[in-house]
């Protein structure tokens, strides 16, 4: 039986809730269909309209779309082993490595931290422990230790011909890191790469984190066929079409960013209940199409859905000034 032979395969053991409607875990899990931004601002700070869209755009990168752990990682081989790497070794490795994911699972964090870096220590070509140890430096908001346990991950896989379902879904995240630390230039082979990947099981998280990295480079042309892509793939994705509507905002065209937007809101129940940012965007393009009821529709529902956070208070600013 050979080193990676799939009948060797074992459970990693890990359950993320995966949603196809917004990020499936976004940087900060506060709401289904997007990230809640908490900085406060100061409602005196900008017009709210001109604001709101900076606020979109600078903060596009914290929509980023992470893939499941259980798709990532639902297939751990174990490997032939690093230099020096016993077979023995390699074992307690594997064990390491599953230690890990239930403690991250079980929401102790620090403790899976420190087994991945036994199982690591154990076997430097565990591939796995590499990618877990990136996505909860991910999840922990510390991009750059994430990207470099990420790269390395990848290219265990890739000097382990392990291709597959794994390898796309490690590249989408990999890229989603390298976006995160503004090297979006850098993040575009392997997202693309990933979301070409006939073997993706959700390619369409990909494909937006693709757009993701064009909007970064400001090839807005090139975003919105990524993105056009993506919705195509899954027409519930309400980031795909949220971005749409930032990049349809930029250009001017308000009645493009307005049928966007709506479907950003309606694609997915989550996103109904939850997409702030999608409200408070509408709103603005809305007030500026001068559909002032509809507008103020918007941004009312925006407040509601959390009056404390950037979004929220931009939308209560707005509100204020209308009065």
């Amino acid at each position: 039986m050979g080193c990676h032979d799939p009948e060797r395969s074992i459970s990693a053991g890990i359950q993320v809730a995966e949603g196809v409607g917004g990020p499936t875990i976004a940087l900060s899990s506060a709401a289904p269909g997007a990230e809640r931004m908490t900085e406060a601002r100061s409602p005196n700070e900008a017009d709210p309209l001109t604001d709101l869209h900076a606020l979109g755009r600078s903060r596009i990168l914290r929509f980023g779309s992470l893939v499941s752990l259980t798709a990532l990682l639902s297939t751990v081989v174990p490997s032939c082993g690093g230099a020096g790497a016993t077979p023995e070794d390699v074992e307690r490795s594997r064990r390491e490595f599953q230690l890990a994911a239930t403690l991250r699972q079980e929401g102790s964090v620090p403790a899976a931290i420190e087994r991945l870096r036994r199982a690591m220590e154990l076997d430097p070509e565990n591939a796995e422990a590499e990618l877990l140890m990136g996505y909860i430096q991910m999840e922990r908001h510390d991009a750059a230790s994430a990207e470099a346990h990420l790269r390395r991950g990848v290219e265990l896989l890739i000097t382990a011909n392990r291709e597959g379902a794994t390898l796309a879904e490690a590249r989408n995240i990999w890229g989603l890191s390298l976006v995160t630390l503004d090297r979006c230039q850098d993040a575009i082979e392997p997202l693309r790469a990933s979301a070409m990947d006939e073997l993706n099981r959700a390619p369409h998280l990909a494909w937006g984190n693709l757009a993701l990295a064009q909007i970064c480079l400001e090839h807005d042309p090139a975003a919105l066929r990524a993105l056009e892509q993506a919705v195509r793939m899954q027409p519930r994705f309400c980031v795909g079409y949220f971005r749409m509507g930032q990049v349809y905002l930029g250009q001017e065209r308000l009645d493009d960013a307005d049928r966007v937007l709506t479907q950003a809101i309606e694609a997915d129940p989550s996103c109904t209940e939850s997409y702030q940012e999608a409200y408070a965007l509408r709103g603005e393009v809305r007030a500026r199409l001068g559909r002032r009821e509809e507008a103020l529709s918007d941004f009312e529902h925006c407040v509601e859905l959390g009056a404390r956070s950037a979004a929220g208070q931009s939308c209560q600013h707005f509100l204020e000034e209308s009065n």
